[in-house]
């Protein structure tokens, strides 16, 4: 029996910018707020917590970039994010 959680976690992993713009293109980059980790966004993604994505999307927590923050990341292809791959969507969290 697999264990989600430990399953993602082992796939969190650092991307540049460079990697995640053709993503972005398609937008299928989310941006998950500083209050959040990645693997819980992960698992409740994975296993269709709809309520709970819902009331981050509410809350502002996860969403799509700003078209401000793709021209600037585009100017800055070396911005690196930490990241998670939930397909169709990557997650994505700005470091700082």
């Amino acid at each position: 029996m697999s264990n989600v959680r430990a399953d993602l976690a082992e796939m969190v992993d650092v991307a540049l910018w460079e990697w995640l713009s053709p993503h972005a293109a398609r937008a299928r980059v989310i941006l998950v707020g500083a209050n959040l980790d990645l693997v819980d966004v992960g698992v409740a993604l994975t296993e269709d917590n709809t309520q709970l994505v819902q009331s981050w999307i509410e809350d502002g927590w996860l969403r799509h970039p700003t078209a401000e923050e793709l021209s600037a990341w585009n100017a800055n292809k070396e911005k690196e994010f930490t990241s998670l791959v939930i397909p169709p969507f990557v997650l994505a969290k700005l470091n700082f």
